[in-house]
């Protein structure tokens, strides 16, 4: 009886285990490996512009960005974040207030850019217009 349920407990912990990792994102390691990915795949990319002291970015990124719904919408973009001061890019332009966020198409066009933290409902909307302009553009 004591083995069956040690054996239930494992696997529960398991179970449980596995629903936590399951919102959670990939993020590439660099806006090169990102633009490279999505080039090959095809797919949208996210960049988050985001600062080491900012407390906005990590609500972003905790509170909002970790939630199932918005991450299961968001499985179908490559991620990357980057941090304001450390990386210029002629692709990405230098966002003045953190955290931004710019949804972009596989070929590097902004499609939207959304400067601030929002709430999950919130940002549901803006990733409904990014897919809705990446849509317009197919």
């Amino acid at each position: 009886m004591k083995s069956v349920m040690s054996g239930l407990m494992v696997l529960g912990i398991l179970l449980w285990s596995s629903t936590l990792c399951a919102n959670e994102l990939h993020w590439e390691e660099s806006l090169q490996s990102a633009f490279d990915k999505a080039s090959k795949t095809n797919r949208p990319l996210m960049v988050m512009v985001e600062s080491k002291n900012c407390r906005w970015c990590k609500k972003m990124k905790y509170r909002t960005l970790k939630d199932d719904a918005v991450s299961m919408r968001l499985k179908n973009y490559i991620l990357v974040k980057i941090d304001r001061d450390e990386v210029s890019s002629e692709f990405v332009p230098y966002a003045k207030y953190v955290p931004t966020i710019y949804f972009m198409t596989p070929k590097q066009k902004i499609l939207e850019r959304v400067t601030g933290y929002f709430n999950v409902s919130d940002f549901k909307s803006w990733i409904d217009d990014a897919d809705m302009k990446l849509k317009n553009q197919k």
